[in-house]
């Protein structure tokens, strides 16, 4: 059985942590913080794609990175407005597939 790449596991494990987020926090009465945690959690998921692509192509670390830098925190923005509440449970929510994505490299390479 082939172990699925970084990004697909962070991936999965961010939709399902985002899920259980905004479960937990519907049963508590705090659904627009669940949902900004929710969303941040998928749209975070999706920067080992973004280093990925980068990476293929050869692209200049320094430019990508303030590029991605830009494009979640504008993501972050707009999740927040659409949402209506503050971004700070987005930001936790991008931090948080980080750590998740951080969580599944090492549980990867401790198998290699």
């Amino acid at each position: 059985m082939r172990a699925g790449s970084i990004q697909q596991e962070t991936l999965i494990t961010s939709l399902v942590l985002a899920g259980a987020v905004f479960a937990f926090a519907y049963l508590a009465d705090q659904m627009l913080i669940g949902a900004g945690v929710a969303v941040g959690l998928v749209v975070g998921s999706f920067n080992g794609f973004i280093i990925k692509a980068a990476l293929d192509r050869r692209a200049p670390m320094l430019i990508t990175s303030v590029f991605r830098l830009g494009l979640f925190t504008l993501l972050g923005l707009s999740a927040a407005r659409l949402l209506g509440g503050s971004i700070w449970p987005v930001v936790a929510g991008i931090a948080a597939a980080q750590l998740v994505m951080v969580g599944v490299g090492v549980r990867q390479g401790r198998r290699a």
